[in-house]
């Protein structure tokens, strides 16, 4: 999940500056490894991580839901959180799908 594309659907539906600071903080802050070492994060939301999975959905609305409308209308499917599925009618469209 790329920062920057989250951080722009984060700021579609947030405004406040405090809370878009503490989101961007949280998604940038370093992980610690058992070793002591540090790794910078530039995608993704940390594991196990409280908000991680609203900003997913947020993500994946954007990135799937609204492109599946766009590419694919007439075909079924549902998400559930970051589960899906997609009601081909044929092998050969799920591999283009």
């Amino acid at each position: 999940m790329d920062h920057d594309l989250l951080l722009r659907a984060v700021r579609k539906h947030i405004t406040c500056a405090w809370a878009l600071l503490y989101i961007e903080r949280w998604l940038t802050a370093p992980m610690r490894k058992e070793d002591g070492t540090n790794v910078e994060r530039n995608c993704g939301t940390p594991q196990g991580g409280v908000v991680s999975p609203i900003l997913a959905n947020l993500f994946l609305h954007y990135a799937f839901d609204v492109w599946m409308g766009r590419q694919f209308p007439d075909l079924p499917w549902c998400r559930y959180a970051d589960d899906g599925l997609v009601h081909c009618r044929s092998e050969s469209e799920a591999r283009i799908v």
